[in-house]
């Protein structure tokens, strides 16, 4: 089974990109668990949440993945939990790094920020989405974790990441 993770800045096309990703090949997708937490709990975050939403989104890609499909595509992963704990409480949860160097078995497709800002009530970043991104690729280079930047807009968006998927799958 091949995973593909979509990782990324808030409001980079992460969610749409992983539906099409998921029509394209008629395989599964994971949602971002944290929307669903998030919503069961209708209070703000704390630190304290990010370790619970790590092991809620691993739960849900381990469920996906029990089905055995030849793609699994997962709409967040690790990295979003790891950079969002650095950048929002200033400070890292173990376990999610320890699941991130862990995750090393896909393509860690990075989302760019180059989509218009959409206002979400989830959504709190809209001014740094440029830094956020730089955080991402060095920290995808740190962890050496295999990824590609996908950018673009619409149709060019998809075809870009599947161009990217085509090249991960031949190696």
């Amino acid at each position: 089974m091949q995973k593909i993770y979509l990782t990324g800045p808030e409001s980079s096309g992460k969610t749409t990109l992983a539906k099409r990703l998921s029509e394209h090949y008629a395989c599964p997708w994971v949602p971002e668990y944290a929307r669903q937490y998030l919503a069961e709990r209708q209070r703000a975050y704390k630190f304290e949440d990010l370790e619970l939403i790590s092991r809620g989104q691993l739960d849900l890609i381990e469920q996906s993945a029990k089905a055995s499909p030849s793609i699994l595509i997962a709409d967040t992963e690790q990295l979003v939990l790891y950079i969002w704990s650095l950048h929002k409480f200033g400070k890292l949860s173990i376990p999610i790094e320890r699941r991130l160097k862990e995750q090393k078995d896909g393509l860690h497709l990075l989302c760019r920020p180059d989509l218009a800002w959409e206002e979400d009530v989830l959504r709190e970043n809209p001014k740094d989405r440029e830094e956020l991104f730089e955080n991402y690729k060095l920290a995808l280079d740190v962890f050496e974790l295999e990824y590609a930047v996908v950018e673009g807009q619409g149709e060019k968006r998809l075809q870009n990441a599947l161009t990217k998927i085509e090249t991960f799958m031949k190696k």
